[in-house]
């Protein structure tokens, strides 16, 4: 796949955050925060080659991202080690720009619960939230299935990727579970950030105008706009330093109704 990387400020804004945690070299794309300039835009294009998960070179890069996605806090509650073990197990499926021997950019993994419903990532799960705990209560005592969704990318990867990633794991999916079947239920965690911004007072007419900070929450990605609108099941972490997990409950068919959502909001931009 071709794709058209534009690096805007909002962009930016995001990749600092995300640079202060993740251990890949990125450095490649900062050409943009060298010039000095806020509004110089820069366009790169690159292939972007989807892969299934390579057992014999992805398991660092892997960690990695999972740490990213996690944070420099809830990163330290889970063992990385067997948490990417389970992602390499699972259907996953990667990005990567250099061929199938090179580290990933992206990846998308779908691990079944009910057979990793003791593993380290579920036991973390059942203690983030009383309302996702309660949920996945409910999986164990009923005949329904459910998956475990971690989906984690460098910050500039473009969000055309999104709906092809999905596309193709799920179909991974169906075919590891048979008969062309797709689990009921998903838990997707992923994270927001929260910036400062001053914006004008305007409930005091007469006194002049006046500068007020206040916070603004926003994606690092997109689609998860969409999984929060039609969830089942939605809870925010407190805000640590400008981050905040997130942890989503949402079932097969509102899944691939955001898929189509997203996709259909990035084919405007």
């Amino acid at each position: 796949m071709v794709a058209s990387i534009k690096l805007s400020d909002a962009v930016k804004r995001k990749r600092d955050l995300q640079d202060a945690e993740s251990d890949i070299d990125i450095s490649s794309t900062d050409s943009e925060n060298e010039s000095g300039s806020d509004e110089q835009q820069e366009i790169v294009n690159v292939d972007f080659d989807f892969f299934n998960v390579n057992k014999d070179v992805d398991f660092h890069a892997l960690k990695n991202l999972v740490r990213q996605l996690m944070g420099p806090q809830e990163s330290n509650k889970v063992s990385l080690t067997a948490l990417a073990d389970l992602i390499l197990e699972s259907p996953t499926t990667t990005i990567k720009t250099d061929g199938q021997e090179s580290d990933p950019y992206c990846f998308l993994s779908f691990i079944d619960y009910k057979s990793h419903k003791d593993c380290d990532y579920a036991r973390y799960l059942k203690n983030v939230d009383t309302k996702i705990a309660g949920f996945l209560q409910t999986i164990d005592n009923s005949n329904k299935s459910c998956s475990l969704v971690l989906s984690e990318r460098l910050i500039n990867m473009p969000p055309e990727i999104i709906a092809p990633i999905f596309n193709i794991t799920l179909e991974d999916v169906s075919n590891s579970l048979g008969s062309g079947k797709n689990y009921d239920y998903y838990v997707i965690m992923s994270r927001k950030f929260e910036v400062s911004v001053e914006v004008d007072d305007d409930e005091k007419p007469g006194q002049g105008r006046k500068r007020v900070r206040t916070s603004e929450i926003d994606y690092f990605h997109e689609e998860d706009r969409f999984f929060e609108q039609n969830a089942k099941i939605h809870a925010d972490s407190e805000s640590r330093k400008g981050l905040i997990s997130t942890f989503v409950v949402i079932d097969h068919s509102s899944l691939l109704k955001s898929i189509e959502e997203v996709k259909a909001l990035v084919e405007t931009w």
